[in-house]
């Protein structure tokens, strides 16, 4: 028969040592990183930002939803109105 402790935690511990190091690795620096497993392809893994010093996203001008975008100005069109559609 198995004799598996009586303390909660305890068994985590065991059960995460049988698991192993699992799908995620922390870098020194803190970040996190996926390891490759089974047919996963390297490409889709999710990477940093390319350009990390230009910040957040922002639209170009023309890309401006006046619909979402409070400051789209009069000139943009507006959507209809839900008693229009």
């Amino acid at each position: 028969m198995n004799r598996e402790p009586s303390d909660p935690v305890e068994r985590a511990d065991e059960r995460r040592k049988a698991l192993g190091p699992g799908d995620v690795k922390e870098k020194s620096d803190g970040t996190i990183e996926q390891r490759e497993h089974g047919n996963m392809d390297p490409a889709l893994v999710p990477k940093g930002k390319d350009h990390p010093e230009e910040g957040p996203y922002v639209p170009e001008h023309d890309h401006i939803d006046p619909d979402t975008e409070p400051d789209a100005g009069p000139d943009h069109p507006k959507g209809k109105r839900d008693s229009e559609a």
